[in-house]
């Protein structure tokens, strides 16, 4: 932070460390931090006939000193902040980054996973949901997207050692009314399952129902900055996001709509390292078919397709299976793309505890070591 800043005018210098610590900050902070910084004209006349009221009798030359000193006080401008981010940003592209670094915290954070609570769903998607950008979660009406965001609420609240953040949830139903009664079945197998975490899961999930634009632009630009200040959020969900912008007539407002919806999005994501996880609905088109046929296609098309960073999807098989004298239909959840996992994909159950692994068939599981005698 020194070695950079000797460069630099004193009055950028001094700019620089009331406001940030490092060059990384430099860059991520806004312009009007620093700009709100500057001492008002009205302060500093107060300010300087004060000084000299006091002084002037005592000792005459300091006071001259400090009325010159409180003229040149912290003064920026625009033309100084960019002069400040730019020799950021010449030091760190001159600072070497060797790779194990980026393993070690704090940069490792920037890269944790929020676990599914399913072995099978962690090992498909590398780990769970990434703490970068927003994941996307679609599939037809009725395939467990709802219950899959409930468990993933739950998994948010664990502690890291358990594949969770240690944090809260921020959950924005625009479907149907919030599903309360099942997140509170699922959270009383979560007790089970994890006795030694005493957690109040339903007080750390807190619920917004929309159902209109307007309403959900202004929560998430405005209302929303307001909760992750307050409390301490690790996931955002939206349940769904195409229910309420597939609504819009004209296409340019919605194309802009969306831009500031997921623009505000991954602000919190870099500002605050949380998770962000969208549902998604699905549509007919015939627009990558080679024959004409329907095909389900997520809905917003590339408008929203280009804002999102990882794309999953869940679909419902035809094959069921009998699991404690209870009929279930195999679940599927692909990995559509990823820039960091392959595309694979994984089966599971939905069962009254949540989302669980499908039990390993007989001719598959690992035969036991015989003990010779």
């Amino acid at each position: 932070m020194t070695d950079f800043l000797k460069q630099l005018p004193k009055h950028i210098r001094d700019m620089a460390e009331l406001n940030v610590c490092t060059p990384e900050l430099i860059l991520v902070t806004s312009t009007e931090k620093f700009l709100d910084t500057r001492v008002l004209e009205e302060d500093r006349a107060k300010d300087k006939s004060s000084f000299q009221s006091v002084l002037t009798k005592t000792n005459p030359h300091y006071c001259y000193k400090l009325e010159k000193s409180v003229s040149n006080d912290v003064k920026c401008k625009p033309e100084d902040v960019r002069q400040l981010k730019d020799a950021a940003a010449k030091w760190l592209a001159q600072s070497p980054v060797a790779a194990d670094s980026l393993l070690q915290p704090p940069a490792c954070n920037k890269w944790s996973h929020l676990s599914f609570g399913c072995a099978s769903l962690d090992r498909c998607t590398g780990g769970g949901v990434s703490t970068r950008g927003i994941t996307e979660i679609c599939g037809a009406a009725g395939v467990g997207k709802t219950q899959l965001l409930l468990q993933l609420s739950l998994c948010a609240q664990l502690p890291t050692n358990l594949g969770g953040l240690g944090r809260g949830v921020a959950y924005i139903c625009t479907e149907d009314v919030f599903p309360s009664r099942r997140l509170l079945q699922i959270s009383k197998a979560f007790e089970t399952r994890y006795p030694d975490q005493k957690l109040r899961y339903m007080s750390n999930v807190f619920i917004e129902q929309l159902y209109d634009s307007e309403p959900l632009l202004n929560c998430v630009c405005k209302r929303l900055p307001k909760l992750l200040e307050q409390q301490d959020i690790g996931l955002i969900i939206v349940d769904s996001v195409a229910a309420i912008f597939r609504l819009y007539t004209d296409f340019i407002e919605r194309a802009r709509d969306l831009r500031r919806f997921a623009h505000a999005l991954l602000g919190y994501v870099d500002k605050y390292k949380l998770a962000v996880v969208c549902s998604n609905q699905m549509t007919a088109s015939s627009a990558n078919s080679e024959n004409g046929t329907l095909q389900d296609m997520p809905c917003l098309g590339l408008q929203w397709a280009q804002l999102v960073r990882t794309h999953l999807r869940i679909s419902k098989g035809p094959r069921q299976h009998w699991k404690a004298a209870e009929m279930l239909s195999v679940r599927k959840l692909e990995v559509v793309f990823s820039p960091d996992t392959p595309n694979q994909s994984t089966e599971f159950f939905i069962t009254s505890d949540g989302v669980v692994d499908m039990p390993v068939p007989p001719d598959l599981e690992v035969p036991s070591k015989r003990t010779r005698r």
